[in-house]
């Protein structure tokens, strides 16, 4: 039992269980308490909240695109939901909602089974947090068209995840509502396994997880042996350290004939919008190298290297869809050799040489992109630059910060997009690297490469035509540099280093196929028919290996990958047959290798 003492319009009171906030007065009259008049206002507040509430939904517009009606397994049909709502200009984003889907879809009858539903329970879905560092907008910034397409385009590179759709759900007056879309795909890999290319094999087994226990970051370990070396790996990487943009990283190597170490950490353009950069980084690494003529290698030697690179840059201007950024740094490159025992004298061993620079540069590019399919992945929406970049550094070297002789430096590379249409992509590059060496007034190590890409087709019909030229030209080479062509360096019907030279050309002709064919929701397969045509020589005429002139070859191949496990990686097959070639070398050639593309 309570008590209530008060005063009202019918004066003073005094009333018992007055609990419920009314009391009855000796005259009969019902009068609200104090507690009662408080219960009333908080109602009346309550109730005023939850009509504002539903007034403010009511004025929602909720798009016709959602993620639930997306089917990632149908590239296609990501490109076709486009946003359908009008944004308000100065709209902001009001919250951002992330949808993660598990590998299989169990609610698809054709992936309720057993195995994908144990598969599922054993994965370590994506943290959200590690999804959201990848974005490049937040909640309460302005909403930008860009941002929601780059940020999309990240999460699309992502090793972890097989597909990624990223779009305004809900426009609530001048606030917007953005979802993001991933899937997971399986990452914990065991590997055993081994390939074939130019007629040397490679095995390899390990442990590796691009996506560690669901945090984005990768680990792993492998051991590997191929025709040079036995190698043990370990590596770790964090694209997100924290939850930042900042990214970071190691790998350790034990050889057979050797070590290797490095390390790195960045702050990198991680958007095409931003304004700065930094990155350090740094290496350790020998390793023996053989030198080749005439498609033999005559000799071993060791080479030991140790680099640093620092640097930082600056978004200067930005006009349109174009951007100026300001390059700076300090690298440190040195290289020494030495002879090994039991092995035989090469006429020249490379000498050791120290490049040691503070170097500026600028990069200049068109930030325009368009989503493509069936260019260079199996049934994968694909991001490509219908624009140019353009970037160039320039060093000096000195004796004074270490370096062994006086050396200008120059690098420069240049791509562009000739033609970007719903079934048409041309692209062209130019690329050169190389110092001049002040002391004997030459250049050295000199290379310049032209290049030039075209697919056609792929976008809307289930095969396309590819056809790839590239010329190469080199003046003044160290010895430890050489141009090699076969097997693994372009000319599939031919060993690998099969010519020599400072001078390669090689064109490619390749008829390709993807059939839109799934099975078991759990694999794509492809297949080509190709061509190519390419040789390696000296200009002074020098001996380039067997067959001078240029090299032919035939063959068909097919590509498998899954749409659930290590989405960026491709199986090779392909059986080339050299249309050129001495008695030494095999009619058929098989090579079996892992890629990441097609």
């Amino acid at each position: 039992m309570t008590e209530s003492r008060g005063s009202g319009s019918a004066g003073r009171y005094r009333c018992v269980n007055s609990g419920s906030g009314w009391c009855r007065l000796s005259n009969g009259k019902r009068v609200l308490t104090p507690l009662g008049r408080a219960l009333l206002l908080s109602g009346t507040t309550v109730v005023s909240a939850t009509v504002l509430a539903e007034s403010g939904t009511d004025q929602c517009i909720v798009s016709e695109v959602q993620p639930e009606s997306i089917d990632l397994d149908q590239p296609r049909d990501q490109l076709a939901r486009q946003v359908d709502l009008v944004i308000p200009e100065g709209a902001r984003i009001g919250s951002v909602r992330i949808v993660r889907r598990p590998i299989f879809d169990v609610s698809d009858p054709e992936q309720d089974n057993l195995i994908y539903r144990t598969l599922n329970a054993l994965n370590t879905p994506t943290w959200e947090s590690a999804l959201r560092a990848q974005l490049v907008f937040a909640e309460g910034d302005v909403y930008e068209p860009e941002a929601i397409a780059e940020s999309e385009r990240i999460l699309r590179q992502r090793e972890y995840l097989t597909a990624a759709w990223v779009g305004v759900t809900r426009v609530c007056g001048d606030e917007v509502e953005v979802s993001v879309l991933a899937r997971d795909t399986w990452t914990l890999l065991p590997t055993v396994g081994g390939s074939r290319s130019g007629g040397e094999n490679t095995t390899n087994t390990g442990l590796s997880d691009p996506n560690f226990l669901g945090s984005g970051k990768s680990a792993g370990v492998s051991w590997t042996k191929d025709p040079d070396r036995t190698e043990t790996s370990l590596y770790f990487d964090d694209p997100n350290v924290l939850g930042s943009h900042w990214q970071a990283g190691f790998s350790f190597d034990e050889r057979s004939d050797g070590r290797g170490r490095g390390g790195y950490i960045e702050r990198p353009f991680f958007s095409e919008r931003t304004d700065w950069r930094f990155g350090l980084r740094g290496e350790d690494d020998v390793r023996e190298q053989s030198r080749f003529v005439g498609a033999e290698a005559i000799a071993d030697y060791r080479r030991s290297r140790e680099f640093v690179d620092i640097d930082a840059g600056w978004a200067l201007a930005e006009r349109d869809d174009r951007q100026w950024r300001l390059l700076a740094g300090y690298r440190y490159d040195a290289q020494a050799f030495e002879r090994l025992p039991d092995e035989p004298e090469l006429d020249a061993l490379p000498e050791d040489r120290t490049l040691s620079y503070p170097w500026i540069g600028f990069d200049y590019r068109e930030n325009r992109f368009r989503e493509m399919t069936n260019l260079t992945q199996l049934q994968r929406v694909e991001d490509v630059r219908d624009g140019f970049v353009w970037r160039t550094e320039l060093g000096y070297s000195s004796p004074g910060l270490g370096a062994t002789e006086d050396r200008v430096v120059l690098n420069m590379d240049f791509q562009d997009a000739l033609l970007a249409t719903e079934t048409n992509y041309a692209r062209y590059g130019i690329s050169q690297s190389g110092n001049y060496r002040l002391d004997e007034n030459r250049v050295e190590n000199l290379q310049g490469t032209l290049s030039l890409e075209y697919f056609h087709g792929g976008s809307v019909r289930w095969n396309s035509w590819y056809t790839n030229l590239s010329i190469t030209a080199a003046h003044n080479l160290t010895v430890d540099q050489q141009l090699l062509i076969g097997g693994e360096n372009g000319l599939r019907g031919y060993p690998s280093d099969y010519q020599q030279g400072d001078r390669r050309a090689l064109w490619t002709l390749e008829r390709r196929y993807f059939p839109d064919w799934h099975p078991f929701k759990l694999f794509r397969l492809g297949g080509v028919i190709f061509s190519d045509v390419g040789r390696a020589w000296f200009d002074d005429g020098r001996n380039s290996g067997p067959d001078d002139g240029f090299l032919k070859d035939v063959g068909f191949g097919l590509r498998l990958a899954s749409s659930r496990i290590e989405v960026q990686r491709m199986l090779h097959l392909d059986f080339a047959f050299p249309l050129d070639g001495d008695d030494s070398i095999d009619q058929v050639q098989v090579l079996l290798r892992g890629r990441t593309s097609f």
